[in-house]
């Protein structure tokens, strides 16, 4: 069964966290990345839970509405801080002393990335979703000329009026991608839930703009 809970981390900072499975049992954490939230993981948490782990999905920063500083302050979504929360989370699950196994899509691939560089000793295992590693990107956008335009929406993200217009026409935009992707409606409803208001939408954006 999965259970939805709020986990305080320090001030200002309440993460909303779906989790599944027994307290104890090997944690997997699970990152979800941009025009998602933690309901990526709703199919896998149960399926990890019955394969013995404790499984525990995140809205991450800018995505919980208590876990959500001012998204013109792009300080606050260093990557720093973000690495913080997530070893915070893990540490309020009273996981501070054991390894863990990290799942990370998209934004949370970075994040895992970076997490898997700075703390190697904290990890299980790394599993990475739609996300290459940070230097193979790097040299991608270096030496494949195709590269700068297949990640033009980084760029765009970047404007004044990118919130707007992701949310403009009932989020148009998220809705078309999603369904592109294959995303079943039921679940795009629900990131919609997480990121479908302005406020919420400005914060997720401030990921790209913190970069």
């Amino acid at each position: 069964m999965t259970v939805d809970v709020e986990i305080r981390t320090g001030p200002g900072l309440v993460f909303e966290v779906s989790l599944s499975g027994a307290a104890g049992a090997p944690l997997v954490l699970l990152l979800h990345g941009f025009a998602v939230s933690r309901h990526l993981y709703d199919e896998q948490l149960p399926a990890l839970s019955e394969a013995g782990y404790y499984a525990a999905a995140p809205n991450q920063r800018g995505y919980s509405a208590g876990a959500r500083p001012e998204p013109s302050d792009v300080a606050q979504y260093d990557i720093d801080l973000l690495i913080t929360d997530a070893l915070d989370l893990v540490a309020a699950l009273e996981y501070r002393s054991r390894r863990f196994h990290l799942v990370g899509h998209d934004w949370g691939g970075s994040l895992a990335w970076e997490i898997a560089a700075r703390h190697p000793e904290r990890l299980g295992s790394l599993t990475i979703l739609s996300r290459p590693h940070p230097d193979a990107f790097a040299r991608a956008l270096r030496e494949d000329p195709e590269q700068p335009h297949r990640s033009r929406h980084h760029k765009a993200f970047l404007g004044a009026n990118a919130a707007a217009a992701l949310l403009a026409d009932d989020a148009k935009w998220l809705r078309t991608r999603h369904a592109a992707n294959g995303v079943p409606t039921a679940a795009t409803e629900k990131h919609l839930a997480v990121l479908g208001n302005r406020e919420a939408m400005e914060s997720a954006l401030a990921w790209y703009r913190a970069r």
